[in-house]
């Protein structure tokens, strides 16, 4: 590795000859040796002067933070075109390139002013602009990028300075993709439905344990995406740029994930991501992400090459094969239309088959130590000694939480903020312009636990038993229609589904509904409690609850509670999911006859 850095090192300070009168074209990573990253100004600065070098780059902005500041776009395009109908009609695929969504991970920032450096100044990849075009966020994260300094991030080995993990408003906006909830994230999903890219890259900095790969990197390939294009990656892509990675001295491995933190004795483990996450978000929009996870230990300069090698052999194979991955875009977008009918369970989790394969996993060696502060073992890893071990890799992943997959949910109409959100992450619905009487399929929860503290800004649902069953209700006009067939159907039915760990219910957006309005007096209940006893099923379930929950027995105001949800008094919303289903293509007929023609999202 040390003889191919140092070729790329020279290479990048001294094989640009500019003539006298070219502008200086050199990144700040090279102008500081490769030991810094440019501040927010100077990045914005740079951006512009190659837009105003070349033909092919046109500078734009994705949104304004909350602080005011722009967030950059640079397009890349071989006839200078800034939008997604003009770039469509000459056949070419269209990738994002993004950086610093953590700001304090900049390396694919730089990796990428290097790249569009040596493709003005020495043609170097111009021949990929024949079948691709590149959007590229240097910065998300804006304001996290301004919180710059030398200390905020413990683990990592530079770059001198850099910019903090969240925004001002201390969102990690890649846990954001679903829920929205920044407003960088808002901006970054309609630019996401407004270029329906082919593929994207997300460039991070990982923490972790020590070892030899200067790279490690992260695709869903584990029945959460598409399977056309699931082959794609596996038969096609992946062998390609690991051994193009190979050779060029920057060896690759999956993401590394221990079974156990830091103990590689206890193997690796596999996952499928979270919609929260870029991946998944993509997996489930029927698009390939690529998330790269450069090594913190690892210099700055050996990271920023290691990233410019993978985007610059990724965009090479994407533009040898592009016409196939478009075909496989819109097979995939096509099969999402007909799920239902093709596949009417879809499952929400993925989780290991308890099999592995062993793998040669390029390490360090390592001594244990006890810690004479915490009594805990930990590690000590020394990276002057590679070690090759023989892991084994628990890797496969079968999925599990399988839901049928209804007609259509229906959606009342004072959540707007869901309805917003699906608006936002362009999901179709329309809205009923007269009330429609009918049974539906509705979700009741009980001994819902909420979490003790907020996670991203929310108070998620950290444990709930729900229960389902057909009820015939009022549906009133305004209400909104959300049918499932359509290609957006995962991201719709991770959502709204009550189950999925990345549904607006787990995410906190109905907590409301668990909370309990109206109270009943000790001396009202004394009086109704006989004659309710007087029901056998009543008087039985009393009983049972009385001597199997010893807290429930023990709590005067809890059993109080418990008969008052037994009177025709009690709240019949309290506890009751808005979101309906519409299981039968009958009743979902009936509802598109009352469809509002003023207002047909896309």
């Amino acid at each position: 590795m040390k003889k191919t850095f140092l070729s790329l090192l020279l290479l990048f300070v001294f094989g640009n000859i500019f003539s006298q009168n070219s502008p200086d074209l050199t990144p700040w990573f090279e102008k500081t040796k490769g030991t810094e990253t440019p501040d927010y100004a100077a990045t914005i600065d740079y951006c512009k002067l190659l837009a105003a070098n070349s033909k092919f780059i046109r500078y734009s902005e994705m949104g304004i933070s909350p602080q005011g500041r722009p967030i950059p776009l640079l397009i890349i395009d071989k006839n200078g075109f800034t939008l997604p109908a003009l770039i469509r009609a000459k056949g070419r695929s269209v990738v994002l390139i993004q950086a610093c969504v953590h700001a304090g991970e900049p390396d694919g920032k730089d990796a990428m002013f290097l790249l569009l450096r040596d493709m003005i100044v020495s043609q170097k990849g111009l021949q990929w602009l024949d079948n691709v075009s590149i959007v590229f966020i240097p910065i998300f994260n804006v304001d996290g990028h301004e919180r710059f300094r030398a200390f905020n991030r413990i683990n990592q080995n530079g770059p001198k300075e850099m910019g903090w993990r969240t925004t001002a408003q201390n969102y990690n906006l890649n846990r954001d993709y679903l829920k929205a909830d920044a407003s960088e994230m808002k901006d970054w999903v309609r630019l996401f439905n407004r270029w329906n890219f082919d593929f994207l890259v997300d460039c991070h900095t990982t923490n972790g344990a020590d070892y030899q790969y200067p790279l490690t990197y992260s695709l869903e390939v584990n029945g959460n995406l598409d399977k056309g294009l699931t082959q794609w990656i596996e038969k096609g892509y992946l062998p390609y740029v690991e051994q193009k990675m190979e050779a060029a001295s920057f060896p690759i491995f999956p993401y590394v994930n221990f079974r156990n933190w830091h103990d590689v004795t206890t193997g690796l483990k596999n996952y499928a991501s979270s919609l929260k996450l870029m991946n998944g978000y993509a997996a489930a929009n029927n698009r390939i992400c690529l998330l790269i996870e450069t090594h913190q230990l690892k210099s700055y300069a050996v990271r920023v090459y290691a990233t410019y090698e993978m985007l610059k052999n990724s965009l090479e194979y994407i533009s040898n094969n592009n016409k196939e991955l478009q075909m496989l875009n819109a097979a995939a977008d096509a099969n999402s239309v007909n799920l239902r009918i093709n596949d009417p369970k879809m499952p929400l989790d993925f989780v290991s088959d308890g099999d592995s394969v062993m793998v040669e996993f390029k390490g360090v060696h390592y001594d244990l130590k006890v810690s004479e502060f915490t009594g805990q073992t930990w590690f000590l890893y020394d990276s002057t000694r590679p070690v090759s071990y023989q892991l084994p890799f628990f890797k496969s992943l079968i999925p599990e939480n399988f839901i049928e997959i209804p007609v259509a949910y229906v959606i009342p109409s004072e959540w707007k903020e869901i309805v917003d959100l699906l608006k936002l992450h362009s999901v179709e619905y329309f809205e009923l312009k007269n009330n429609v009487s009918m049974e539906v399929l509705v979700t009741e929860f009980e001994e819902v636990e909420l979490s003790s503290s907020s996670f991203e800004g929310r108070q998620i649902v950290q444990k709930m038993n729900s229960k389902e069953e057909r009820r015939r209700v009022l549906i009133s006009s305004g209400s909104i229609v959300v049918p499932t067939a359509q290609k957006k159907v995962r991201v719709l039915v991770h959502m709204l589904e009550a189950k999925s760990s990345d549904s607006y219910l787990q995410w906190g957006f109905f907590n409301s509904i668990f909370e309990q309005k109206e109270y009943t007096e000790s001396y009202v209940m004394e009086k109704m409690i006989p004659d309710l006893l007087k029901d056998v099923n009543i008087k039985t379930e009393f009983e049972a609850k009385m001597k199997t929950n010893s807290e429930f027995a023990s709590n005067p105001r809890a059993i109080y509670n418990w008969f008052y949800s037994k009177t025709p008094y009690w709240d019949e919303k309290i506890n009751v999911y808005p979101i309906m289903k519409i299981d039968n293509y009958q009743d979902f007929s009936i509802l598109e006859q009352q469809k509002s023609l003023r207002n047909l999202i896309r």
